[in-house]
């Protein structure tokens, strides 16, 4: 008999796994899958910068809103969310603007609002930030100065177009028609209509003109140096002989300084600077 002045109501070993096992069953499935997770705060900042063109010193003139906001939950941070987000934003839009000539700026304007409105995560960073409201500009004379410039790089482009097809033309006179009196005879024939007897009688002239073609004692050193290339290379397109050439004159910066590698290009017609860019060397 017990002790107690009152009744014992502690339950039996039945009892006491019923109890351990009706608990089990109201406990949550997974109690660890429930975290606290910060409410995201979400942020503007109107920023107004230039930013650069394809042609150095000449910039857009861009206007946005930068949205950003942080999420807690990615395990990194950052001191300076506000600055990652703009910094972020910036060299996006650079990618696409530093490609891109100044008075190409109003569909680059709609490109840059479509690459921009995506909100993407700042590397390394808990910042997730986009751009809307983007207005790109260009100053009038910045304006007047990339038409200019454009005008200057077609002047150009035609002026070294003739005088590639000018050297072309040469090239094939001198290494392919007047290499002996055979073949310029049978040149001139096609030319003027299959007239023998006019060519029997030009006969001695172009004699002395396979004669001089053959003659390039006094050819520079520049022109020698391509063409031997060029021997070598016979297959080469047009496209791949002017990188030769320019792998020529980077090579003979190196190793003979920027004043051979300027006369290399001047005699080859190589421009020395292509649209702002170093020189060869």
């Amino acid at each position: 008999m017990s002790s107690r002045p009152w009744p014992d109501f502690r339950p039996g070993p039945l009892g006491s796994v019923g109890a351990w096992w009706r608990r089990l069953r109201a406990r949550p499935v997974d109690a660890e899958q429930y975290t606290f997770v910060p409410a995201s705060t979400s942020h503007q900042h109107p920023f107004e910068t230039p930013l650069p063109s394809a042609v150095y010193g000449l910039d857009f003139q861009a206007r946005m809103t930068i949205h950003w906001r942080v999420d807690l939950t990615t395990g990194v941070r950052h001191t300076a969310p506000r600055s990652a987000a703009v910094n972020d934003i910036i060299h996006r839009a650079k990618a696409l603007t530093e490609r891109a000539m100044l008075v190409h700026h109003a569909p680059l304007q709609h490109q840059l609002g479509a690459e921009l409105a995506a909100e993407r995560q700042v590397e390394g960073t808990h910042v997730w930030a986009r751009a809307d409201g983007i207005e790109l500009t260009a100053d009038d004379h910045d304006l007047e100065m990339a038409r200019k410039h454009i005008e200057l790089l077609q002047t150009t482009t035609m002026r070294q177009a003739e005088r590639d097809a000018e050297r072309a033309e040469i090239k094939y006179l001198r290494d392919e028609v007047l290499t002996d009196l055979s073949t310029a005879t049978i040149w001139w024939l096609v030319r003027n209509g299959y007239q023998v007897e006019q060519a029997v009688a030009l006969s001695r002239h172009l004699a002395e003109l396979v004669g001089i073609a053959s003659q390039r004692r006094d050819q520079h050193w520049a022109d020698t140096l391509v063409t031997s290339f060029e021997s070598a290379l016979p297959r080469l397109d047009d496209g791949h002989r002017a990188d030769v050439r320019l792998h020529l004159a980077k090579a003979l910066g190196i190793y003979g300084g920027s004043t051979v590698a300027a006369e290399f290009a001047e005699q080859v017609g190589l421009p020395h600077h292509q649209n702002g860019a170093k020189p060869l060397t």
